[in-house]
């Protein structure tokens, strides 16, 4: 099977779940918290291994405690670490995430390791892109190395999937006409073209090089421009919305997957949210992702 490599962060998760966010000043008791595998690289590394698609991850960790965490959760996993590096300057990336009562969460990033993933690093790495299929990156790495390993990935005939995600000013179009299929949420989506109109968004992006775009619409699902008509794919529906941590990664891990094993977007599309509704219904991100046998996979046709 083709495999995927996944450059991006590889984060430690401290979870707060609370019945409302704190005011400004304000102390709360919070009423449960929980420390989990997180990173958008990681994140959809470990899903797509999950799914029983070959992965290799590419990124960096801290000579602290919290690396062996890490590293022992993506390979517990099944995901390949042979990618990552070891910082002796920075620890390892974090995120302090509040879920509320409804399932949403708000979420501080500290880059940590990962800002160290420079051009160097992927240029050490290139003998990991002839190995591949695939390349799904991020941004919670920098922007040039970004750039560097999509040109290598085109370099070495790799098709390519971004999530840009945490959103960042991009100022030339160099990078968009390397990119294969882009997976922006709404607010993404209006951040990068300006417009609330989701298919005139799609449209300005495409004019910038991108070959393909779908948008992830959380609890709406997900919505596809094909041959100028907004095709709209619903999520599939639940009991109980427990934590929506880490679900837009495993729509991607999903999708990706429908891509490889089938090559047909609107397939994908009903993959990932498919993949999306079991991350969402437990608490934490890696941790909620669903192995391939456990999916009711009639649900997706």
């Amino acid at each position: 099977m083709e495999k995927v490599l996944v450059l991006g962060s590889i984060n430690i998760d401290f979870v707060s779940f609370v019945s409302r966010y704190p005011q400004p000043g304000e102390t709360l008791a919070c009423n449960d918290f929980s420390i989990f595998q997180g990173g958008k690289g990681a994140n959809q590394a470990i899903a797509l291994a999950k799914l029983d698609i070959p992965t290799l991850m590419l990124g960096k960790v801290g000579k602290d405690v919290l690396s062996g965490f890490a590293l022992s959760s993506l390979q517990e996993s099944g995901v390949d670490t042979d990618g990552i590096s070891t910082s002796s300057k920075s620890p390892t990336g974090s995120a302090s995430i509040w879920v509320n009562a409804q399932g949403q969460n708000s979420i501080v990033i500290y880059s940590g390791a990962n800002g160290e993933v420079d051009e160097d690093f992927i240029v050490q790495h290139e003998k990991f892109f002839d190995e591949a299929s695939w390349l799904l990156t991020q941004f919670e790495v920098p922007l040039k190395s970004i750039l560097l390993a999509l040109k290598l990935a085109k370099k070495h005939g790799l098709k390519t999937v971004v999530d840009p995600a945490p959103i960042k000013k991009i100022n030339n179009n160099q990078m968009w006409e390397l990119v294969d299929y882009l997976l922006p949420n709404e607010i993404e989506l209006k951040e990068l073209t300006r417009t609330e109109d989701v298919l005139k968004g799609i449209n300005i992006i495409k004019s910038r090089g991108v070959k393909e775009i779908i948008v992830k619409l959380g609890k709406k699902g997900a919505v596809y421009e094909d041959e100028g008509k907004l095709l709209s794919f619903p999520a599939v529906p639940v009991d109980k919305v427990v934590d929506t941590t880490g679900a837009g990664d495993c729509f991607i891990a999903g999708f990706l997957s429908g891509m490889i094993q089938w090559g047909d977007i609107h397939r994908a599309i009903r993959i990932g949210n498919l993949t999306a509704s079991y991350s969402i219904q437990k608490k934490g991100a890696a941790i909620s992702f669903p192995k391939k046998s456990e999916i009711d996979w009639k649900k997706a046709e």
